[in-house]
């Protein structure tokens, strides 16, 4: 039919993977990180545990890409992006699952923890048993869901870098690049919504009447949101795109003719040619294609400097929300929300700027690898504005008052208190205690205005003086300096990836292009975004000041309150590492690039297959089979 014709070209392929994009950043890069606070809290995960949800997405993403692209760059690979958008909603409908699963939220007992008795020390508390293994749950949704971008993010780009004229690639990738980031967009924007109206959508389950008198603010340490809602959203979404992703061709129209037109900037040894030889894509010829990338240096310097920059990026998007909420003293929701105010409106400036850059001042690939070594150089220099935070609430125990690190004094030493729910209360004094049983309160005295509950003759408290539940209110007017700051170090951070995969696609033969992608994709995971939020993870939790006590203290639980500068200068100190040795690479790869030998030479290899590898020898001359 003509309106499926009228769609067969490059312009409406890029608008269907841009939606896939979308919804694979939304789920990805928005609701998961969004969702971590709350799932260590729901589940009683530590941050290292959490990370290794995060990371089993990259983990799929790694085992799997460079077979896919090599064994996948001959065949259509827009339908195998539309398999790939079904099984993202298998993985999506998996991820939800613990929500619907587990047994209900507990998160206290409005007698043992807010009560200052001896009576408490017969009661231990029990808590929910086998929380763990809905951890397993969520790591084989992540699985699954790497498994489905994989052919998205190295068959597709190829797929797109073939199919336009060689100046207007970059602005297709930028613009594709830049459509993945809405997706973390909406992904943070309705996350922290979602995470700040916990009740409604509790109701409709039924479970007002067990949390609607309790928990009525999302500021409560204890508040879960309903996280499982934009799973299920996405789950959806990626499935009604299947059909359109399989509707298109193995070749558009016309693809041909313009990699005739290309002129080659592969990467090039003046003293040495590769032999020719035929490489059909088979397993036994696998390692071969591996060391022909192997033997660019370009290639592989610029693969080890987005190892560095994916690095931080990851880890650093990963923990950004739970970095805010605990510097600035926000909700899980409203964290969520800034997090994304900072990273998505930089990121996808950055990637249609560096795309941008490129087209207009038509950068060539040592050009382009200066300006990612500058802009990484940048980055690492900007990276002590992390240092700027609001402090420490005070605590009493914790940071305040009575024995640093001892929660227990003279005071409550016989209230026989309990740390596996926390349950603040605020001082007049304008110091914060973990519970009413660690202030010394008695029973609940009353209220204000019906919801927060009041307490008097607290014996850790002065005279005359009373507790209101809930935290203390803290006045700092850093975060807007904080954010505008770090939408800055963002903005720059991704100026670079665009111009980083042109300089990738160029630099490899055209028939390599899908696999060249794929193995660098491949190292970018093993190297880079899988060990990022882990080793962020680590390191968050040795700041953590006080951990949950759960199963009557033989198990160690989630963190409740962090040390403000041990997470400030973690950050920072990753960050400019990482980004010092992104510009080492970068310019390394600059360093032992070498162009074509001969300029003029065209690019008329087969649509991006490993069939045949057109090389000359010492000569300049083509050697082939039959001579």
């Amino acid at each position: 039919p003509d309106i499926l014709n009228c769609c067969n070209n490059a312009k409406c392929f890029l608008v269907v993977y841009s939606l896939f994009s979308m919804v694979a950043g939304t789920m990805i890069g928005g609701l998961t990180n969004t969702n971590i606070s709350t799932l260590e809290r729901r589940f009683g995960l530590s941050s290292s545990q959490s990370a290794l949800v995060v990371v089993s997405y990259d983990v799929a993403f790694c085992i799997l890409t460079a077979f896919v692209t090599y064994f996948g760059a001959t065949a259509n690979r827009p339908r195998l992006v539309g398999i790939g958008s079904a099984i993202f909603g298998i993985g999506a409908f998996v991820y939800a699952l613990p929500h619907f699963l587990s047994p209900l939220y507990k998160f206290g007992d409005s007698t043992l923890t807010n009560s200052c008795s001896p009576s408490n020390a017969t009661n231990c508390l029990p808590t929910d048993q086998g929380l763990m293994k809905f951890m397993f749950v969520l790591l084989f949704g992540q699985l699954l869901l790497g498994c489905g971008t994989v052919p998205l993010y190295t068959l597709g780009v190829a797929y797109i870098e073939d199919s336009v004229p060689k100046n207007s690639a970059p602005i297709y990738l930028g613009i594709a690049n830049a459509a993945s980031l809405f997706g973390p967009a909406i992904g943070f924007a309705c996350g922290g919504y979602i995470l700040n109206n916990f009740l409604q959508y509790l109701i409709i389950l039924g479970y007002a009447i067990l949390f609607s008198s309790l928990l009525t603010s999302s500021s409560d340490p204890r508040w879960v949101g309903a996280w499982w809602i934009g799973p299920m959203a996405m789950m959806t979404a990626s499935w009604i795109l299947v059909i359109p992703l399989c509707g298109f061709p193995k070749q558009l129209p016309g693809t041909g003719q313009i990699r005739a037109e290309r002129k080659s900037e592969v990467h090039t040894n003046s003293k040495e040619e590769a032999e020719n030889s035929e490489l059909e894509n088979s397993l036994k010829n696998f390692p071969t294609a591996v060391m022909r990338l192997f033997k660019n240096p370009a290639f592989c310097f610029l693969t080890l400097a987005g190892c560095s920059t994916g690095l931080t990026v990851s880890g650093g998007s990963s923990f950004m929300a739970k970095f805010i909420q605990n510097e600035f003293h926000t909700s899980a929701g409203t964290s969520a929300m800034l997090a994304g105010a900072i990273l998505v409106p930089a990121a996808v400036a950055g990637h249609l700027l560096g795309g941008g850059l490129i087209s207009r001042f038509q950068m060539e690939t040592p050009a382009i690898l200066k300006l990612c070594a500058f802009s990484s150089f940048l980055v690492a220099c900007a990276s002590p504005l992390l240092l700027l935070r609001c402090g420490n609430k005070a605590m009493a125990g914790i940071t305040a008052t009575y024995n640093r690190s001892n929660l227990t004094s003279g005071c409550n030493s016989n209230c026989n208190c309990q740390t596996e729910f926390y349950n603040p209360v605020c001082g007049g004094n304008g110091v914060a205690y973990f519970s009413p049983c660690y202030a010394g309160c008695p029973e609940s005295s009353g209220y204000i205005n019906s919801t927060i509950q009041v307490y008097n003759n607290c014996s850790c408290l002065g005279v005359n003086e009373t507790a209101h539940a809930g935290v203390c209110e803290a006045s700092c007017f850093k975060l807007p300096l904080f954010l505008g700051l770090a939408l800055f170090m963002v903005l720059l951070t991704f100026i670079s990836h665009t111009p980083a995969v042109v300089v990738s696609l160029r630099i490899v033969p055209p028939s390599m292009r899908s696999f060249a992608i794929g193995l660098e994709w491949l190292f970018l995971r093993a190297l880079g975004t899988i060990p990022g939020p882990i080793l962020y993870g680590s390191f968050i939790d040795s700041t953590c000041k006080l951990w949950q006590s759960k199963e009557c203290g033989t198990v160690r639980g989630s963190c409740w309150v962090y040390d403000s500068a041990g997470m400030a200068v973690t950050f920072m100190v990753l960050s400019i590492v990482s980004n010092l040795v992104s510009t080492l690479f970068y310019s390394l790869s600059w360093f032992v690039y070498k162009p074509p030998l001969i300029s003029t030479e065209t690019e008329n290899e087969p649509p991006s297959d490993i069939n045949s590898i057109p090389m000359t020898n010492n000569t300049g001359k083509k050697n082939t089979s039959e001579e």
